[in-house]
């Protein structure tokens, strides 16, 4: 299997275009409670595009996270035992832009999957801010030394290693890749109740799927783009609210995420209903 033929870096993407896609994933769990879907969302897409969209997820964490300054904000969170109200900022961007990346991986490489070292420390970025988020010290310290350490000078070239190398998927990889993602949800919606796990794991493929059109607006704009983006935009944002009731009751021990079932709310359902009934399915 060949790698892509060009860098990473090149060509070189404009700062206004790096600026748009952000400003696109910032935006990806803002509810639009009258957005509509178009009736029909193709899964065709363009080779060059595929790979232009990679290209534009590298440049956006390349160009977009100084590594050393987000050491020493993870050293200060981690020594403090909190996040002031201008670091959380800070960190909540950094890492936006590696599960951007992450999401970039399964979506575009032909092997549809994390690179471990990239998933590793992407994770432990998810555990440190659910850690201060919620007010706990030791789990604050205790993940932000873990993280501290893996990014560093070492560690973190086996992450870009791994990033680096990237077998681009092609359009019928991407057709297939989705509609398999697709699946996944429509079983989860044929059963009655799910767990905070289960939930939590179809919130993640509605992640993976506005960060690869928020993406790929950026390279190939259009209203129909604008369109799928908003709508998965407000399910993924009324799904981010309740997983985050879910985590809350999880740590304060008054639901168990991975036993206790529950119905998945009316309007959650019908819009994800909706998603994969008007999406190709051939």
């Amino acid at each position: 299997m060949k790698k892509n033929i060009t860098p990473l870096n090149s060509p070189k993407f404009s700062d206004q275009q790096l600026e748009a896609l952000f400003g696109n994933v910032l935006q990806d769990d803002v509810a639009h409670p009258d957005a509509l879907l178009p009736a029909h969302v193709t899964l065709d897409y363009a080779q060059e595009d595929l790979i232009a969209c990679y290209r534009l997820c590298w440049q956006l964490l390349d160009r977009g996270v100084d590594i050393r300054s987000f050491r020493r904000l993870i050293a200060r969170i981690a020594l403090q035992q909190h996040a002031t109200e201008r670091d959380r900022p800070l960190f909540k961007n950094a890492r936006a832009k590696f599960k951007h990346f992450r999401f970039a991986c399964a979506n575009l490489d032909k092997r549809h999957r994390y690179p471990w070292s990239l998933n590793f420390v992407t994770s432990l970025m998810g555990h440190m801010q659910d850690a201060f988020k919620n007010g706990q010290k030791l789990r604050t310290t205790g993940w932000g030394i873990v993280l501290w350490l893996s990014m560093q000078k070492l560690p973190y070239l086996i992450v870009r290693r791994q990033m680096a190398d990237f077998l681009p998927a092609t359009p019928s990889d991407v057709r297939a890749y989705f509609q398999s993602e697709n699946r996944r949800i429509a079983r989860a919606l044929e059963g009655d109740q799910v767990t905070g796990k289960e939930f939590h794991e179809i919130r993640k493929i509605i992640s993976r799927r506005i960060a690869f059109n928020d993406t790929l607006r950026t390279v190939s704009p259009s209203e129909h783009n604008d369109r799928i983006s908003l709508y998965l935009a407000t399910i993924n944002g009324l799904m981010g609210d309740m997983h985050d009731r879910l985590v809350e009751m999880k740590v304060q021990k008054t639901q168990d995420y991975y036993q206790d079932r529950f119905p998945l709310p009316a309007e959650i359902a019908l819009r994800l209903r909706i998603f994969v009934t008007q999406t190709d399915k051939a």
